[in-house]
């Protein structure tokens, strides 16, 4: 393994890179199946909800109006835990910069393959890097301030209409 200190400039920022994307491709994978999860566990209970209501069984109808209730409530916090965390918003945030990154890779991997590219150029991926994570981190607080800013909730914790 090669030492910190023997690196160039040049690998340590494609290992960065690198690093950065494994990192986000396991976040992304994962922002997805929650998203796919909230949505899919929604489209199940409405639909079993439907079926519940919808099906005429002689003597059981208060039972089915029970068990819909119950589904009901069970859809009301799946559909609030997805609104809640919009798992949807933090996936599409973390793809877009893994795509950024995605390119960046290509760049860096394009100017090692010329093998006569200036220090400066290499200088400006640098930046071009921080700058990609510096606009994450930012829309990133911007979604959680968002998620975590509800007026709705303060005003139902101290009783105000």
């Amino acid at each position: 393994m090669e030492n910190d200190s023997q690196k160039t400039p040049q690998a340590y920022l494609l290992q960065e890179v690198e690093t950065s994307i494994q990192t986000l491709k396991n976040k992304v994978n994962r922002q997805k199946r929650n998203t796919q999860l909230i949505n899919a566990l929604s489209i199940f209970l409405g639909t079993l909800i439907t079926v519940t209501l919808g099906l005429t069984l002689e003597g059981f109808e208060e039972l089915q109006r029970n068990i819909a209730l119950g589904i009901g409530a069970l859809l009301t916090v799946v559909n609030g835990w997805g609104a809640l965390f919009d798992y949807k918003k933090f996936w599409f945030r973390q793809k877009s910069t893994l795509l950024e990154l995605y390119q960046l890779r290509n760049e860096i991997n394009f100017y090692l393959l010329l093998n006569q590219t200036p220090d400066d150029k290499w200088e400006d991926l640098f930046e071009q890097y921080k700058s990609i994570w510096e606009e994450n981190g930012s829309e990133w607080r911007n979604i959680v301030r968002t998620v975590k800013t509800p007026h709705i909730i303060p005003a139902i914790l101290n009783n105000e209409s």
